[in-house]
Order: structure tokens, then C-alpha cells, then sequence
């Protein structure tokens, strides 16, 4: 089984390694925050207001980069910055990072994985009907995944980049699937009185959150047969 990860991971050039990275970077990021919060945090609240675009930046470029968890970044805005004030800085921060990672992964991994698709015709029909037969399917596709609290912000990033979504129908998806869940983990944060990775919204936000996922599996997973069922079509009339 190693074997095979191993080979899977070679096969996929650059995207095999980067999609690792992106995957266990910010989970491992955690401890060392829960660990130096004390010597980090007291720094950022000194600075006070002045702070704030530079805090922007900071968060962006590190969850850009797959260094720490959005989660971080949005319960650190709320503790800085306020439930209003820390909202807004999160979900800027959050966007500017998934736009520096959408860059990268473009950057490095170009359009390998659509080349791989030219191979497989069920999966290029698949990858066509989801993400380039109209914005609208798209956009409402990425906001279905970036809802689910089962993808991971990086993750995402790799996938939609990879599959040669445009940047504005990326970003504009990304904006409204994100926003839900960062403000909630902002107003979290605000209302904490010390530093807490642990902390999450409640039982309700994680109901919710898994109903979305099923919501969006199952959406998804509909459009997906869709296409098959009209390539399949399609081959039957050319015969």
C-alpha cells in the first residue's frame, strides 16, 4: 500500500508533493501556535489598530502558503480586532490567501492535471459538466465545497487551481463559500478571553456543516452521473 502511495505521488509530478504539503502543513502548524501564542500574541495586541493591514498581509501570506490553518487566522482577527472588525480582517485575509495559493499551485503545477484528462474521456466529460459548462454551475459548485468543513482551505485551493477554474469565478465562489464559516470562527474569537485553537462554534455549526457536506455530495455527485449519462449518449449517436 506505501508502494502505491509512493508511485501515486511520483506519477502526479509536482502536485503529488504540493498537495501533501498543503494537506499537512497547517494541521502540524497547530501545536507549534497553541505552544508560542504567549510570546506572539501579547506583540500583536500591543500594536493595537495600526496592526490591522499588516495583519492582513501576515494571514494571508501564511495561509496562502499552506503555513497555518484559516481557522488560526480567523480566531486570532476576532480576538485582535473585535467580532466586526476582526470579521472583516478575516475574511480579507482568508480571500487575499486563497488567491496567493490558487497563483502558486497555477504556477507550479500549470495544466498537468487537464493534460491527464485527455486520457480519460468519462473523467474530462465529468470535469467539463462541473466546472466549464457555465460561471454560475461553477461558482455554485466551488461554494458548495468551500461550505464543507470536511475540505481543507489549502486543499482547495490545489483542486480548483489545478482543474483550470478562472480566477474570478475561483475568487468569486471562494468569497461566498468561505464567509460563513470565517466570520462564525472570528465572532468566536472575539468573544474568548485567551488564546484557544480547540475552540469551535458548537454542535449546531457541526450539524450544519455536515449537512452541507451530504447537501453538496450529493449535488455534485447528480451533475457528475449527468454528464456521464450525456457522454454516454453521445457516443451511442456517433455509433
Amino acid at each position: 500500500m506505501l508502494r502505491r502511495a509512493t508511485d501515486a505521488i511520483r506519477s502526479a509530478g509536482a502536485l503529488g508533493p504540493l498537495a501533501l504539503f498543503t494537506v499537512g502543513m497547517p494541521a502540524a502548524a497547530v501545536p507549534i501556535l497553541a505552544a508560542t501564542h504567549e510570546q506572539w500574541l501579547p506583540v500583536m495586541r500591543d500594536a493595537g489598530l495600526p496592526f490591522l493591514p499588516w495583519y492582513v498581509l501576515l494571514g494571508a501570506a501564511l495561509a496562502g502558503l499552506s503555513l497555518v490553518p484559516t481557522h488560526a487566522v480567523s480566531l486570532v482577527a476576532g480576538l485582535l480586532f473585535g467580532a466586526g472588525g476582526g470579521s472583516a480582517v478575516a475574511l480579507f485575509a482568508v480571500l487575499l490567501g486563497a488567491g496567493l495559493g490558487y497563483g502558486i499551485v497555477r504556477r507550479v503545477v500549470g495544466d498537468r492535471l487537464l493534460a491527464g484528462l485527455d486520457e480519460r474521456p468519462r473523467a474530462s466529460a465529468v470535469h467539463r459538466a462541473l466546472l466549464h459548462s457555465g460561471t454560475r454551475r461553477a461558482i455554485g459548485l466551488i461554494v458548495l465545497v468551500r461550505l464543507s468543513p470536511v475540505m481543507p482551505f489549502a486543499a482547495t485551493n490545489l483542486l480548483f487551481a489545478s482543474a483550470g477554474v478562472g480566477w474570478r469565478t475561483f475568487l468569486t465562489g471562494s468569497a461566498f463559500g468561505l464567509a460563513p464559516r470565517v466570520i462564525a470562527v472570528a465572532v468566536l474569537g472575539a468573544g474568548l478571553s485567551a488564546f484557544d485553537l480547540s475552540t469551535s462554534p458548537g454542535r449546531a455549526w457541526t450539524v450544519a456543516g455536515l449537512a452541507i457536506t451530504v447537501v453538496s455530495l450529493v449535488v455534485i455527485g447528480r451533475w457528475a452521473r449527468r454528464a456521464l449519462d450525456d457522454e454516454l449518449r453521445a457516443g451511442a449517436g456517433a455509433a
